[in-house]
């Protein structure tokens, strides 16, 4: 009789766990990660047209934020904060930024910030030359005998940052357009940046002589989004990369860099002129 009546006893006790366990799991939402992340506070760099400029302190316009529109999961509120680039990536690195769109994978960087594992855009790296002045190019080689600009900061990806420190003869500037200035009149041979962004400040700004892009470009490393470690909006990596993935697959990245570009000049903000 004492052993029937510790099998009933433990049979219940197992009843009341099994019952509890149940209600634990029926309490779990389905898709954890959402309550975690109802909003994703993002930002990017307000000038580098045509991924991304900001518009006045609010809000931001370009390629990059219609395909973050496009990407970003269902239910998830998207909110801009417009900020220096480096003030957004020290922010990033504190947690008080959830997401960095639009920016290349980096050592630095990594340690505090989770990237797509698929890119968001194409960025080839180019070296603009006046037309007038241009030179064969075939290989960074053919740099040597020149000289060349780059912006203050700037980083290029590929292995030509070293090759560039090492055996060529580059002045900084502090921004695009001195450099653009300096190309203009002659200081420099030519000035290595993004083509895109290059393109997207020809198209706003006269020159004395016509410029041009020499191929094939300096080095074609990808941008990617980037999530902060700190980030409630982390476990949202893998539907973003998928998404990303899907969208390039179709054009979309190439296709929403010649709209931007096209648009930024025709409607080039006040500020950014």
């Amino acid at each position: 009789m004492k052993n029937i009546a510790l099998q009933m006893f433990c049979c219940l006790l197992l009843g009341i766990f099994h019952a509890v366990a149940q209600c634990a799991a029926e309490a779990t939402p389905p898709d954890a990660d959402a309550p975690a992340c109802q909003e994703l506070v993002y930002a990017t760099n307000p000038h580098y047209p045509p991924y991304d400029w900001s518009i006045g302190e609010a809000t931001y316009a370009g390629a990059t934020i219609e395909l973050l529109e496009m990407a970003a999961p269902e239910g998830v509120r998207l909110k801009p904060v417009v900020l220096p680039w480096k003030r957004a990536l020290l922010l990033a690195g504190e947690g008080k930024i959830d997401l960095l769109a639009s920016l290349r994978i980096t050592p630095e960087r990594s340690q505090y910030l989770r990237f797509t594992s698929h890119r968001a855009f194409p960025n080839p790296i180019v070296a603009f030359v006046r037309a007038d002045r241009r030179f064969p190019y075939e290989k960074w080689d053919d740099l040597r005998d020149k000289t060349g600009g780059v912006s203050l900061g700037d980083t290029f990806g590929g292995g030509f940052d070293a090759y560039m420190r090492a055996q060529l003869h580059v002045e900084e500037a502090p921004s695009m357009e001195e450099n653009f200035r300096k190309l203009d009149s002659g200081r420099i041979d030519y000035f290595v940046t993004s083509l895109y962004a290059g393109q997207a400040y020809q198209a706003t700004h006269r020159f004395a002589h016509p410029v041009v892009a020499l191929s094939p470009p300096i080095s074609e490393q990808d941008i990617h989004f980037g999530f902060s470690l700190r980030s409630p909006c982390l476990p949202l990596l893998e539907r973003l990369s998928a998404r990303l993935e899907e969208l390039d697959a179709q054009g979309v990245p190439e296709r929403l860099l010649r709209k931007y570009l096209r648009h930024y000049a025709e409607h080039p903000p006040a500020d950014h002129e």
